[in-house]
């Protein structure tokens, strides 16, 4: 955290805090909805715990990442029409 000098401004009267507060517009109701995804886009999928330790196993002995393990079996299922 770096260290600064305290502000040396005068504090604001209500009058000017009530006009900045007024300028402020108002808050947006909902959010924007995101941009399309573009390559890769991140998921939640929820798995049952023993399920989940036979993944992690697997992506072990392959060397790779629990996600990388994933996408690989996936892809190789869908391409075989299972």
């Amino acid at each position: 955290m770096a260290i600064a000098k305290k502000p040396t401004s005068k504090p604001l009267t209500d009058a000017e805090a009530e006009r900045f507060i007024a300028g402020a517009g108002a808050m947006p109701s909902a959010v924007p909805p995101a941009p399309p995804a573009k390559g890769r886009v991140a998921t939640m999928v929820r798995f049952d715990a023993a399920l989940l330790a036979k993944v992690d196993a697997a992506a072990k002995r392959r060397g790779v990442s629990r996600s990388a393990w994933i996408q690989y079996t996936l892809s190789e299922a869908l391409e075989d029409g299972k």
